[in-house]
């Protein structure tokens, strides 16, 4: 399992894949909030968005309802997340 960060919901043994999916992600988050103009991506309301996005992908993960989508999607806003709480 790679270090999440210290704001993320506690995650579940997930596939090389999904961490393989995460650090591809980091780069293309790392790239917009490096380029965002000032006020346009809030890092507070990312996190929270990101975090409330996580939550719901777990509960699709355990439910089992497009667990294979929900992984996709998460690895997308785990990398959000590691991007904002490195920045700070």
């Amino acid at each position: 399992m790679q270090a999440l960060p210290p704001s993320c919901p506690k995650l579940p043994d997930l596939p090389p894949l999904f961490w393989t999916e995460v650090a591809k992600e980091i780069a293309h988050w790392q790239e917009l909030f490096a380029n965002a103009a000032p006020g346009e991506a809030s890092p507070d309301e990312m996190r929270k968005l990101c975090i409330a996005r996580i939550k719901t992908r777990l509960k699709r993960i355990h439910a089992r309802k497009n667990a294979g989508r929900a992984l996709f999607e998460m690895s997308h806003y785990v990398a959000c997340l590691t991007v904002i709480e490195s920045r700070n």
